[in-house]
């Protein structure tokens, strides 16, 4: 028998003599192992290679068809930032931070001359209405009216000063801001501030239960007149020299009446004080007379020193 692989004649044997292949059942190949082997790798590779090159175009194409589908996105283009736009921009920052500051600035004056507005306009009408009934007002206050009275208080120390002044600028006086102005109201200030504390004084010796501030509200409602005319007297002083002076001495006699009115409005228990009430209130009187000498002196001496001052230094 012919060995199918090296072609050997080996006869009846089952074994090729030369190469040791099989001899059963390799008839029905009649090409060599070998040759089969590589004709089987070689297909093979033929194949995958085929595969391969018909894979390749595939995906090439559809790479480039979802190339062509997604559109390239741009991307943002920086400006590059320079120091002087960076100065510009804090600059346009400061005006926007001053231009919000001015604004609400504004905003808070307008508010504030709004409500100056109002608690003038309040004030007026209290004024006016005190002046035609100052008594019957004076039981009617309330502590609403606290700032009302502070007011008149601070108008009556203010006039009391203007008067004076005016007083001295038309006699021909030269230097007398701080002699006849400062100094008035100073002492036109301390005058009514020892007022209310000597009714207070006199009110908690008496053991009388009140409120302070409806204290300095009747105390300053009984004010009113005397402050209309104070400014009736600096009015007056073009007109009349003398008339004037009298209504500044009435103005100060209202203070007087006004203290000894709000004491008496308050039930004075005579059994329960430590003395007895009419020397109580005696005594707010002789201290009110004291301030208010004190006040006149001081003014007379300022005024009339500095134009006697040459001759006493001779």
């Amino acid at each position: 028998m012919k060995c199918p692989v090296c072609n050997h004649e080996n006869g009846d044997a089952q074994f090729c003599e030369r190469c040791g292949s099989n001899l059963n059942g390799t008839h029905a190949s009649s090409e060599p192992a070998g040759s089969v082997t590589h004709t089987d790798s070689a297909s093979a590779d033929s194949e995958y290679t085929r595969w391969s090159s018909n894979q390749e175009p595939a995906s090439q194409d559809l790479g480039s068809t979802r190339s062509s589908s997604v559109s390239p996105v741009p991307s943002p283009v920086k400006e590059p930032v320079t120091v002087e736009s960076s100065n510009n921009n804090a600059g346009d920052y400061d005006s926007a931070q001053n231009n919000a500051g001015n604004q609400w600035s504004n905003i808070v004056q307008n508010e504030k001359v709004q409500q100056a507005k109002e608690v003038s306009k309040q004030y007026l009408s209290y004024f006016l209405s005190v002046l035609a009934r100052p008594y019957q007002s004076m039981k009617t206050v309330g502590e609403q009216h606290v700032l009302h009275g502070w007011v008149t208080m601070a108008l009556f120390a203010i006039l009391t000063s203007t008067y004076i002044l005016f007083t001295f600028s038309r006699l021909g006086a030269e230097g007398i801001f701080i002699s006849g102005f400062v100094r008035p109201l100073l002492f036109s200030a301390i005058i009514l501030v020892a007022a209310g504390a000597l009714i207070y004084g006199v009110l908690k010796l008496e053991r009388i239960t009140f409120r302070p501030k409806i204290l300095i509200a009747q105390f300053g409602t009984l004010l009113v007149p005397a402050t209309a005319t104070l400014l009736l007297a600096n009015l007056m002083i073009v007109i009349s020299y003398s008339f004037a002076i009298s209504l500044l001495v009435l103005s100060y006699i209202i203070v007087f009446v006004a203290v000894n009115t709000v004491l008496f409005h308050h039930p004075l228990d005579r059994t329960k004080a430590a003395i007895d009430s009419m020397y109580s209130v005696l005594i707010v009187n002789a201290v009110l007379f004291y301030l208010t000498y004190r006040l006149l002196y001081s003014v007379i001496a300022g005024f009339i020193g500095p134009l006697f001052s040459p001759y006493g230094r001779l």
